[in-house]
């Protein structure tokens, strides 16, 4: 009788994780807990695009990895380890998710193999520094005994991932790519999108494999488990916004012009040319063209009044309308700007406000240019539009515009959505080959679209062009590399989830919560140990 309960009492105490890898777990010494750290990181990105594409089941490939990293640093001693382990799974996971920028600095920036793989390495050993951060603080936070293991591992360790999501998504203009959240558009979670945006769902995710950790009864895990996702399946079936008018018909001109030639003189003509050839017999058929970001690749003043004269006057007479990425310069600020305008209807522009480092613009310009041929890319030296921008008129409609990477910005895109009737982004995805980032980034393209209940619409010049409606599925879409035009329909929509009313606010106000109460719980042992003393 007395073995039968202390196996119950072994029984309660382990985490799932525990429980089934019990052996396994068991072998794992600190020397090995570096290798297991980094080898859980690089298992993450298998969880994104373009893997979860393939094969929805590889979504649910981040609770194991993230799990056994949470587990690792509950059974690190010091913060300091726990800095260097949390480092090496950053460091793991930037190195598979993001190895793209790889391609982009040696293919198409033209530097040697060792300097692209340099700078690539430093960039991914910046970015593992979050993660860094993440580990110490989780393990500071353990080693303080402050909160019972249950409320750290399942509300203080999912609140600490999601806020260094966030710090990661604004600190040096911000990096939001990989959040945990992104995966979850495969899955029945995709419906908890419109009410609490991609930090909630991140923080779901790190709740969900923190369950695998946590030190309860199984049965509750599973239990939970099962609540969460039926209700994710639920809130998927709820229609957050109303459709509005009649469907429009879009088609996007995917060019892919060489990126190698692009930009060179010889080359506009021919470009030129191209577009125009691509969509002479989509004039009639479609209420909207959309062509690229920086299709044509030379200043709208330089053209205004001959090429998009004539296609302005082409768009009119075929009641459609042409929107198109394009290099705008002021002559009298003598700046340039990546650029959206719309043309046939009622014209406007669109400026760019997030620009790429290194890309679109140097820091540090000065030093770095002529340090190799990547710092001198064509337009990279573009200025930022104001946060401030009215909204483009496209058939009537107010619209969201982003350009590139723009879209991975939840917490703008959602500002304009009250008023908009569907999204448009238009991107140049060339930059990065046949890699990882052109599918991660139409995957988080489709976040925005399931945040906001908004169709949109994707152009890109080498793909992957799409048609995404307001749940996040991807209606039609190209492939890449090939010169082609994609074609559909859309639905203008009006209406607001949840998270467009009040964004990323009730994370905020739960964290900020969540310190008070530290800090209470803090000055609370102060005074038992003051008193202690006292009595002593």
């Amino acid at each position: 009788m007395a073995d039968s309960k202390k196996k119950v009492i072994v029984h309660n105490s382990s985490s799932l994780l525990e429980y089934f890898l019990a052996g396994l777990l068991k072998k794992i010494n600190g020397s090995w807990s570096g290798l297991l750290a980094f080898i859980c990181g690089a298992l993450i990105p298998l969880s994104f695009a373009p893997f979860n594409t393939w094969y929805p089941a590889f979504s649910y490939l981040i609770f194991f990895p993230l799990a056994l990293f949470l587990w690792l640093l509950l059974n690190t001693r010091t913060a300091r380890q726990g800095f260097y382990t949390g480092w090496l799974f950053g460091f793991g996971l930037f190195a598979v998710g993001v190895s793209w920028l790889y391609v982009a600095i040696h293919d198409f920036g033209g530097a040697h193999w060792s300097l692209a793989g340099l700078f690539t390495g430093l960039f991914i050993a910046f970015l593992a520094l979050f993660y860094a951060l993440t580990g110490y603080l989780i393990v500071k936070l353990k080693n303080t005994g402050l909160v019972p293991q249950s409320l750290l591992v399942l509300l203080y360790i999912p609140l600490i991932w999601v806020f260094m999501e966030w710090f990661r998504s604004w600190f040096l203009t911000g990096f939001p790519w990989l959040l945990n959240g992104y995966p979850m558009i495969q899955t029945p979670l995709s419906g908890y999108a419109p009410l609490v945006g991609i930090y909630g769902l991140s923080f779901l995710v790190v709740f969900l494999s923190a369950l695998l950790v946590v030190r309860i009864r199984p049965f509750f895990s599973i239990v939970i488990v099962v609540i969460i996702f039926s209700g994710g399946a639920w809130l998927a079936a709820v229609q957050w916004s109303q459709p509005q008018g009649q469907p429009l018909k879009i088609a996007m001109v995917q060019g892919n012009v060489n990126q190698a030639v692009k930009w060179s003189r010889e080359q506009l003509e021919k470009t030129k040319a191209h577009y125009i050839s691509l969509s002479k017999p989509l004039w009639p058929e479609h209420d909207i063209i959309v062509w690229p970001e920086n299709a044509i690749p030379s200043f709208y003043h330089n053209l205004e009044h001959g090429f998009y004269h004539q296609l302005s006057r082409q768009a009119e007479q075929t009641d459609s309308e042409l929107v198109a990425g394009l290099p705008v310069y002021n002559t009298q600020t003598q700046q340039y700007y990546n650029a959206v305008t719309s043309l046939g209807g009622k014209q406007g522009f669109y400026y760019k406000t997030h620009l790429v480092p290194f890309g679109e613009y140097v820091p540090l310009a000065s030093v770095l240019r002529g340090l190799m041929q990547f710092f001198n890319m064509p337009m990279s030296g573009f200025s930022a539009g104001s946060m401030l921008q009215p909204l483009l008129t496209i058939k009537g409609y107010p619209v969201v515009t982003t350009i590139c990477y723009e879209d991975v910005f939840s917490a703008d895109v959602i500002k304009n959505i009250p008023q908009a009737y569907f999204m448009i982004n238009l991107s140049n995805n060339g930059w990065y080959g046949n890699s990882f980032a052109p599918p991660q980034h139409l995957e988080m393209a489709r976040m925005r679209a399931l945040e906001t209940s908004r169709d949109l619409i994707r152009s890109t010049t080498s793909g992957i062009t799409a048609l995404v409606n307001n749940r996040g599925q991807v209606k039609v879409s190209g492939s890449q590399f090939e010169s082609t035009v994609v074609s559909g329909e859309i639905q203008p929509r009006q209406g607001i989830t949840p998270y467009v009313y009040w964004g990323n606010y009730p994370l905020y106000a739960l964290f900020l919560l969540s310190v008070l109460y530290l800090l209470w719980l803090r000055t609370l042992s102060a005074l038992v140990k003051k008193k202690g003393k006292i009595r002593a």
